[in-house]
């Protein structure tokens, strides 16, 4: 199987069905009853007074038709989840050339043997930004594929004493940006359970990470990481606290001592409100902060920021680079009867260990929905986020908002209307924009587990 992306601007053709069909292919063995899935389609049409985010503002029109399903199975032998959807976008007055997108998230835990001997896989196929100092646009995105496969072995030496152990296989594919590589991972853990809800455990993860083919800009390397992680578990309480060291080593090149830390909550404060909040100081790359699927069996949350980050944009142009992270990030909701509203914030500090590309980085969002009547839900948000480049002192600051509505025609069949603007303003000249949206969408979907809306 050929998880690579062509250069040539091509995927691989089999890439697409093969997950799918991987995923489908082990369900069959679970339970049917605990299966489920869902199919939809839709088109959306948008219009841009500022398409390419320029000082010289130039109008287009976006018809984008779109169609996808999700599956989810939860059975005493398989978990397993995805989505996956592909794409047609047509650019009206020919701004960028007409493309094809794809987009794929599965997930799979399979139970060899109960409490004893699981597998698990993850694909991750999506289009990210190749430079976080450029604007968004179809000109700034390329295509990556991040896959994590491998067993994971538990072993029971009393009621409340279990050793693990597994290995991982992972690959990271990049369309344009260089920086592919392959890696091989392996974990041990020791749990100790103090209570029901209370597990104690002293963690290792080693990673041997190569470059196919050599890049220019990196080198190989291998990482350790040490640490104990405290983890209490309750159905309106969660929290999570890791605290060790790693070791990077770059072959031919600096070895990289420092600490990891990282904590975690989610708490439940009444039947209407919940916050969260997180904190980091530690190593990454692109790779870790995009696969998630090791937090799904016993293995510790290796990628540490991909579900905890969701307002900060990922620069492929460092997907091979290990830079510090330090970042911390609150996020409280509420609901009530008819109106609800997310408040989040966070502050983050990027340290590349080889490009010159480290910054500073803050923002915030504020969603607003209103359940106006069964059919007709408004809603509004706000972005704001201020970035500013370490070495060239590039400071540029972009906001987000729009308001909407989404109006049920039927059970399965939704329209959309929402209209707003983004801006930016920066010290750099020649980088300022302002551009005004507005978007009509028809969506159907034949169930909850697929969103009808477009993933680019």
């Amino acid at each position: 199987m050929d998880w690579r992306l062509s250069k040539a601007g091509r995927t691989s053709p089999c890439w697409f069905g093969t997950c799918i069909a991987i995923l489908c292919w082990v369900g069959a063995g679970g339970a049917p009853a605990l299966a489920d899935y869902d199919v939809g389609l839709g088109f959306s049409l948008t219009h841009e007074s500022n398409i390419t985010k320029t000082p010289d503002p130039r109008a287009d029109r976006t018809e984008q038709l779109f169609a996808g399903l999700a599956y989810e199975e939860r059975s005493a032998e398989l978990y397993a989840r995805l989505v996956a959807q592909v794409e047609r976008r047509h650019f009206t007055y020919d701004t960028f050339p007409d493309d094809t997108g794809f987009f794929f998230n599965g997930t799979a835990v399979w139970t060899i043997s109960p409490r004893q001997f699981t597998w698990s896989f993850e694909d991750v196929f999506e289009e990210v930004n190749l430079s976080l100092s450029s604007p968004d646009t179809p000109a700034n995105r390329t295509k990556t594929n991040s896959l994590s496969t491998g067993p994971e072995f538990t072993f029971s030496v009393n009621p409340t004493n279990m050793p693990v152990i597994g290995a991982r296989y992972g690959r990271y594919d990049v369309q344009l940006g260089g920086g592919d590589n392959e890696r091989n991972t392996i974990y041990a853990r020791w749990l100790h359970l103090l209570s029901a809800p209370t597990t104690l455990s002293l963690n290792f993860v080693g990673s041997r990470i190569y470059f196919v083919p050599p890049a220019p800009f990196y080198t190989d390397l291998s990482r350790g990481d040490l640490f104990f992680r405290y983890e209490f578990v309750s159905p309106f309480n969660r929290q999570t606290v890791d605290a060790g060291t790693t070791r990077v080593r770059q072959y031919g090149g600096q070895g990289l001592n420092g600490r990891l830390f990282r904590y975690s909550a989610e708490v439940a404060l009444t039947s209407e409100s919940a916050f969260r909040v997180f904190l980091a100081d530690q190593f990454s790359d692109t790779y870790s902060d995009t696969v998630v699927s090791f937090s799904i069996p016993t293995l510790p949350g290796i990628q540490g920021e991909a579900t905890a980050a969701p307002l900060a944009a990922a620069s492929v142009a460092a997907g091979g680079d290990v830079y510090r992270s330090r970042r911390g990030e609150l996020a409280y909701a509420s609901r009530f009867e008819s109106f609800g509203y997310i408040l989040q914030g966070y502050v983050r500090s990027v340290d590349y260990q080889s490009l010159p590309q480290d910054y500073d980085e803050k923002g915030g969002r504020l969603s607003l929905s209103w359940l106006f009547s069964v059919e007709a839900q408004p809603y509004a948000f706000a972005q704001y986020m201020r970035r500013t480049f370490e070495i060239s002192r590039e400071q540029d600051t972009e906001l987000r908002t729009g308001v909407g509505v989404a109006y049920r025609l039927s059970r399965s069949l939704t329209l959309t209307a929402e209209v707003g603007q983004e801006e930016r303003q920066s010290n750099v000249p020649g980088v300022a924009y302002v551009d005004r949206r507005g978007m009509l969408l028809l969506g159907y979907s034949t169930g909850p587990l697929y969103s009808a809306r477009p993933r680019r």
